[in-house]
């Protein structure tokens, strides 16, 4: 504990900087007035703000050089700018904006050219909106102005998907259109081999985007003995470099002690932009409205991507997770099977043993390689693997105990159990990639490869039903340390 936050704290140190560069100013009409909610943009970098309800403006973390800014605002005609920047220059400029005649509005969106991995579902490398299949992506920035930390919260924004279960808050297992655990993937690579079986837990700092594929054609993806499901299919893609400096370091506070920072750093390594670097990370330590239960987990994300020549780019990626936390066995009925008596459990009662803990342990790690042929055609190659560990030990509820012929519901048989699992899945893809070639008047986009995956796990369990009687009414229910 004491070690991982002293590297936590390191790296806090060590990557924390400020970066200046950028632009700001204030988008007036003609009579000298601030247009609201103006947007300027930067085509070639992507980026862009919206100005504020005076006409105000702030764009931060612009690389050097020269660029052509748009800005725009309903009713106004388009105006199109030049601007130069200097590293850690902060320019003041001001646009002014003509008016328009307004005869038609068109609204449209794209938040994703061509969301990352994709093809790791789809097979084919086309938009998400061009796909026979039924396919949510669900961008980072999405989850993270919604707040989200577990894929149960992040999924929520998916039509059909549901949680199937959480098995005591030790992981999470997802269900869609009926079909109980769907599979989970992790940058296109299973991360539990049996996912019909207790789900999987991960952080929500690395993640780039989740894509959901959903329906009937999820089946093409093999069904139990590969990765397709009839419910949908699952896939958690984690952040890539990108070639301009910028970051955030965040703290967040919550109810019962929770304490998580964050931290995300970026940007090019050498000066000729061609190699770039990300790494982002967080720890989260808390407790739990009930008395005995608490988590601790430690996530990081590091990555580099080169752009070895024009036409190749080579992508190397790690991702570990470390999360370590009490299982809470919840409370019972006092009734018959049939009635409804769930019995309302102090806050300060705890079912468990002092000892019970669920520990997961997830690493994984991609080298990708994206070369272009020519316009039309590409190679991608493509290695994965993913190393999950667990080690669950904990107590169980067994059956009302019966004392002079009558059942007490409140006397329960308390049980123990200890198990581990080591679970390694891997996979290797190669694919030929058409994109809008054509023969005659016909124009073709195609794949064809082949992936080749292995699957490598073990299990070791071993418990006992009845290690001790407790009453759910006692406030003292013997917090005793249990060992098989």
């Amino acid at each position: 504990m004491i070690q991982k936050l002293s590297f936590f704290i390191l790296l806090l140190t060590s990557f924390s900087y400020s970066q200046t560069s950028g632009i700001s100013g204030k988008i007036t009409d003609s009579s000298g007035d601030g247009i609201p909610f103006a947007t300027v943009y930067i085509a070639d970098l992507e980026m862009g703000s919206a100005a504020d309800a005076d006409g105000n403006f702030s764009i931060t973390n612009i690389p050097s050089g020269e660029w052509k800014v748009q800005i725009r605002a309903v009713g106004y005609a388009t105006k199109t700018a030049a601007i130069s920047i200097n590293a850690s220059e902060k320019m003041s400029v001001n646009f002014q904006l003509k008016e328009d005649e307004l005869e038609e509005v068109e609204v449209f969106g794209n938040r994703y050219k061509h969301p990352d991995k994709i093809e790791a579902l789809t097979r084919l490398p086309l938009e998400p909106y061009e796909q026979i299949q039924s396919i949510s992506v669900i961008s980072g920035k999405l989850i993270e102005n919604q707040g989200a930390l577990s894929i149960s919260e992040a999924t929520k924004n998916v039509p059909g998907v549901y949680t199937f279960a959480t098995y005591g808050n030790k992981r999470e297992s997802m269900s869609s259109r009926g079909f109980r655990g769907i599979p989970i993937l992790k940058n296109g690579v299973r991360v539990h081999s049996d996912f019909r079986g207790t789900g999987i837990l991960t952080d929500m700092q690395g993640v780039d985007n989740i894509q959901v594929l959903k329906g009937a054609a999820s089946v093409t993806q093999g069904v139990a003995t590969d990765l397709g499901s009839p419910g949908g299919v699952i896939n958690i893609v984690t952040k890539t470099p990108k070639y301009y400096f910028g970051g955030e370091i965040s703290t967040r506070f919550g109810s019962y002690g929770q304490v998580r920072p964050t931290f995300d750093v970026f940007g090019p390594i050498n000066d000729s932009e061609t190699v770039a670097f990300r790494l982002n990370g967080a720890f989260e330590n808390g407790e739990s409205f009930r008395e005995g239960v608490s988590r601790e987990r430690f996530y990081l994300n590091p990555s580099l991507q080169w752009r070895m020549t024009e036409n190749t780019t080579i992508t190397l990626e790690m991702d570990y997770f470390d999360d370590s936390r009490t299982p809470d066995l919840g409370t019972v009925n006092i009734g018959e099977n049939d009635v409804n008596a769930i019995y309302d459990l102090p806050h300060d009662i705890f079912l468990g043993y002092e000892d019970d803990r669920s520990i997961t342990r997830n690493s994984t790690y991609a080298v990708r390689v994206d070369h272009s042929l020519n316009n039309y055609l590409s190679l991608k190659g493509a290695f994965y693997r993913s190393n999950l560990a667990l080690d669950d030990k904990g107590a169980s509820l067994g059956d009302v105990v019966e004392q002079d012929g009558e059942l007490v519901y409140n006397l329960r048989n308390r049980g123990y159990s200890v198990s581990t699992r080591s679970d390694i899945n891997s996979v290797v893809q190669l694919d030929l990639i058409g994109n809008e070639l054509k023969t005659g008047n016909l124009t073709h986009t195609f794949q064809v490869g082949v992936d080749y995956r292995t699957t490598d796990f073990s299990t070791f369990s071993r418990s006992a039903n009845n290690i001790d009687i407790i009453d759910v009414f006692d406030l003292n229910n013997n917090p005793i340390t249990c060992k098989l």
